[in-house]
C-alpha cells in the first residue's frame, strides 16, 4: 500500500488497492541519514542495490548495468543534483525530463479505446489518399471518418458511416467503408460487430487495411477483456474473475499479428497490449518473458525508456512475481532484494513478512551463470541485512575499492563491504571509504553515498573534527549541518561560525552555538559569543531555516526591547542576571518567556535524530535539551522562590496544556490531576495575583 493518500479524491481507493511493489508515493520525504536501509520507507533510495530501495530504483540500476552504462541525467533543463538519499520520483525525474503536458505512450496500455481516435483518423486518411479511389470515393470516406467523434461513453452518430457504405462501389472503397463500420462499432463498445467487420478484412487488397484489420481484430479482444476491469478512478479491480477464454483470444490475435508483422505499423503497441493481456490474465511467466525480451533492447528500439519500463513493470508484474516465475537474473535480483526487507525500527515492526533465506538465494546459482558478481552480492546482502553477519560479507566480497569508476553492481559490492568493515569495527574502514571516493566522480549519487559513509564513520569513531578539517572529503552541506546541529561541541561550533567557507554553514553554526549556550545554561559564553552577531541582524525569518541559505533571525538574541507579560527586560539583561545568579527564578522565567515568545518550543535543536542516523550519537555539547515545563516544575517545587515568581510559574505550567490538553512545552508530561492541583494552588495560595485572576481553566 502507498504510505499516504495524496488527495481527497484518492482517499476512497487508497486503502482498497495493493499498489506497485515498492512504490514510494508522492509525499514529502524525510530521509533516514544512514547507509543500512533494511526496509522500504520511500525516501531512502541510494545508488547501491538494497532492500530499502524502491523496487523501481533497483530495477532501473540493474538495467543500466545490463547495458554496461552509467546513469546520466535526462536531456533538457538540468535537474537538481542527486544526493546520497532520494526517492523514486526524484530519481526518475533526474533520468527523464518530461514536459509538464507529456502524455503517456499508447503502447504502455489500452487505458481507453478512444485513446487512438486522433492518430487512427490521420492514418485512415493517409491510407485512403494513397489508395487513389475513383469517383470521389476517397473524399466521401474521409468525410465519413471525420464524423466519427467517439467518447467511449455513449453511442456515436453512425449516419455518415451508413451512408458512405451505400455510396462507394469499388472493391477497395467498400473495404475501407467496412473498416469504418468496424471502427464505429469498436468505439461504441459493440465488440461482436467490430470483430466481425475487422476479421472480414483479413484478405483485403490494400496493405494498410489488411494489416490494420489484423491488429484491430486483436485489439477488439483486449477491449472485450477489460470491460469492467477498472473503477471510476481508473484503478484496476480484482482480476480473479477474468474470462480466460477472452485472454486466450486476445493473446492469440496479438501474437498472430506480431508473427506476420514483427516490424509492423502497430508492433510496439501490440507488444504493449500483449503485456496488458498477460497482466489481466495473471500469467506471470509469459509476462515476465515479455519484459526480459525488452531488457535486451535499447530504449529507443523498444519505444519505452527505462523509467517508463520500470513504472509499467511495477504495476503489472513485480507485485506478485515470485522466484519461481522466472530465471532471469535481473528479475531474480529485484525479487531477492525485496524479500530481504526486514523491520529496521519499532515503527516498521511487522512490515515485511518472512525474509528470504540463504538457501533460497543459493538455489538460484544456475540462473546467474553469466553474472556471478551479482549473485555473490545477493548472497552477501542476505547475510548482511537478514543474517546480520557482516564478517560473511568480508569473506564473500573481496576488496576492489580502487577503481576509476564503478558499475552499479561493482559499487553495491564495495559499499556493502565498507558497511561490513564498519560493522565489525575494522580500523581500516575509513581508509577503504577514501580509496573508493575517486572512482565515484562520474556519478554524483555514488559520490554522495561515500561522503555519507565517511561522515557516519567519523561521527562514530571520535573523529568528528575530521569532517570539518580543511581537507575533508565531506562537502555535503546537509550532512555537515546535521553534525553541527546535533553532535558538535561549543569549540567546533565556534570554529565553524567564524571559519567555515560556506556562509550557510557559518550562520548555522553560530545560531546553534547561541541557542545551545542559552538553553543549556552556558550564559557567560553566550554573552561573549553574542559579539559574533552582526549589527542590524534581522529579527524576521524562520528559526527553522538552519539548513537553507535564508538569513536566520539573529536579531532575536540582540533585541533591546522588553519581552512578554512578566515585564522581562531585554534578553541581554536577563542573561547578565543569570551570569551573576544562574539559579535565579525570575531570570529563568524570563528566559523561558524568550523561548516561548519566539517559537522555540519543541525546537529542532532540542531533538535528535534516531540513534542509527547521522547525528544520532550523544551530543558533545554539555547539558540536556531545554524544556519550559521542566523549568516551571523546578520553580514550583522550590520553597525559596518569591510569591509572584511562583504564581507565574504555576500559571505558565498550566498553560503548557492549553487549549488541547497536550503538552507544548517539552519535558516529562504530568497527569491531569497534577495540573488540577497546580490550578487549585494558584487559586488558593496566590488568589490575589493577576495570574490567578487571569486563569479561569486548567487543561
Amino acid at each position: 500500500m502507498r504510505r499516504l493518500c495524496v488527495s481527497l479524491a484518492a482517499v476512497a481507493v487508497c486503502f482498497a488497492l495493493p499498489l506497485p511493489a515498492g512504490a514510494s508515493g508522492d509525499f514529502e520525504c524525510s530521509p533516514s541519514w544512514r547507509l543500512r536501509h533494511a526496509n522500504l520507507s520511500g525516501c531512502d533510495d541510494m545508488a547501491l542495490l538494497g532492500p530499502g530501495n524502491d523496487t523501481r530504483t533497483n530495477l532501473t540500476m540493474l538495467l543500466f548495468d545490463r547495458r554496461g552504462s552509467l546513469p546520466r541525467p535526462g536531456k533538457g533543463t538540468p535537474p537538481p543534483p542527486l544526493g546520497a538519499l532520494f526517492d523514486w520520483r526524484t530519481f526518475s525525474g533526474w533520468l527523464v525530463i518530461r514536459p509538464e503536458n507529456a502524455d503517456s505512450e499508447y503502447s504502455s496500455g489500452e487505458g481507453s479505446r478512444c485513446l487512438s481516435k486522433s492518430s487512427g483518423a490521420d492514418a485512415f486518411e493517409a491510407a485512403v489518399n494513397a489508395a487513389r479511389l475513383p469517383g470521389g470515393e476517397g473524399a466521401a470516406l474521409i468525410a465519413a471518418r471525420r464524423q466519427i467523434n467517439p467518447d467511449c461513453a455513449k453511442p456515436s452518430d453512425g449516419t455518415a458511416v451508413t451512408a458512405v457504405e451505400g455510396q462507394v462501389k469499388s472493391p477497395v472503397g467498400k473495404a475501407f467503408a467496412g473498416y469504418l463500420a468496424g471502427a464505429l462499432a469498436f468505439y461504441d463498445g459493440d465488440f461482436d460487430t467490430a470483430a466481425s467487420r475487422f476479421s472480414g478484412l483479413g484478405g483485403a487488397r490494400d496493405p494498410w487495411l489488411r494489416e490494420t484489420a489484423r491488429y484491430m481484430t486483436a485489439r477488439v479482444e483486449v477491449n472485450r477483456l477489460q470491460v469492467g476491469m477498472f473503477d471510476e478512478y481508473g484503478i484496476p479491480r480484482d482480476f480473479k474473475n477474468v474470462h480466460q477464454n477472452v485472454v486466450d483470444a486476445a493473446d492469440a490475435g496479438l501474437r498472430a499479428y506480431l508473427k506476420d508483422y514483427p516490424k509492423g505499423l502497430y508492433a510496439e503497441s501490440a507488444r504493449g497490449l500483449l503485456r496488458r493481456v498477460y497482466w489481466f490474465g495473471s500469467r506471470r511467466g509469459p509476462l515476465a518473458a515479455q519484459y526480459v525480451a525488452l531488457f535486451a533492447q535499447p530504449a529507443a528500439a523498444r519505444a519505452l525508456n527505462d523509467v517508463d519500463l520500470a513504472e509499467e513493470m511495477d504495476t503489472k508484474l513485480l507485485p506478485d512475481l515470485t522466484i519461481g516465475d522466472t530465471t532471469d537474473p535481473t528479475l531474480l535480483a529485484v525479487i531477492d532484494l525485496k524479500m530481504m526487507r526486514t523491520a529496521d525500527s519499532e515503527v516498521s515492526a511487522g512490515c515485511c513478512g518472512t525474509p528470504i533465506t540463504l538457501d533460497q538465494i543459493t538455489g538460484q546459482r544456475a540462473a546467474f551463470a553469466g553474472n556471478m558478481p551479482l549473485f555473490d552480492y545477493l548472497v552477501a546482502a542476505q547475510q548482511f541485512y537478514v543474517g546480520k553477519k557482516p564478517a560473511e560479507v568480508l569473506r564473500l566480497i573481496p576488496d576492489a575499492a580502487r577503481q576509476s569508476s564503478f558499475s552499479e553492481v561493482q559499487f553495491s559490492r564495495q559499499m556493502l563491504r565498507g558497511m561490513a568493515l564498519d560493522a565489525v569495527g575494522d580500523r581500516n574502514a575509513r581508509g577503504f571509504w577514501l580509496e573508493m571516493l575517486p572512482g565515484t566522480k562520474a556519478v554524483e549519487a555514488q559520490h554522495s553515498a561515500i561522503e555519507l559513509a565517511i561522515a557516519y564513520h567519523d561521527e562514530r569513531t571520535g573523529g568528528l573534527a575530521r569532517v570539518f578539517a580543511a581537507d575533508s572529503p565531506v562537502d555535503d552541506p546537509t550532512m555537515r549541518g546535521m553534525l553541527l546541529m546535533y553532535v558538535a561541541d561549543a569549540g567546533l561550533l565556534r570554529k565553524q561560525a567564524t571559519g567555515a567557507k560556506a556562509a550557510q554553514e557559518r550562520q548555522l553554526a553560530l545560531f546553534t552555538l547561541l541557542y545551545k549556550e542559552l538553553s543549556r545554561g552556558v550564559y557567560r559564553d553566550f554573552t561573549t559569543d553574542l559579539a559574533l552577531v552582526p549589527a542590524n541582524a534581522p529579527t524576521d525569518g524562520s528559526i527553522y531555516s538552519l539548513q537553507t541559505p535564508d538569513p536566520l533571525p539573529f536579531g532575536l538574541f540582540t533585541k533591546p526591547t522588553q519581552l512578554g507579560e512578566f515585564g522581562c527586560p531585554a534578553l541581554k539583561r536577563t542573561v547578565a542576571d543569570l551570569v551573576a545568579a544562574p539559579g535565579d527564578a525570575h531570570g529563568r522565567l524570563c528566559l523561558a518567556d524568550f523561548f516561548f515568545a519566539n517559537g522555540f518550543d519543541g525546537y529542532t535543536l532540542d531533538a535528535s535524530p534516531a540513534k542509527e542516523d547521522l547525528g544520532g550519537t550523544r551530543s558533545l555539547f554539555p547539558g540536556g535539551n531545554y524544556s519550559r515545563l521542566e523549568v516551571y516544575k523546578s520553580i514550583i517545587a522550590d520553597p525559596r522562590v518569591a510569591a509572584d515568581d511562583k504564581a507565574y510559574a504555576l500559571y505558565r505550567a498550566i498553560n503548557c496544556y492549553a487549549p488541547s490538553g497536550n503538552n507544548s512545552c517539552g519535558g516529562t508530561d504530568v497527569d491531569k490531576s497534577v495540573r488540577k492541583a497546580w490550578f487549585q494552588r494558584l487559586k488558593g495560595d496566590y488568589a490575589k495575583s493577576r495570574w490567578a485572576t487571569n486563569l479561569r481553566y486548567y487543561w
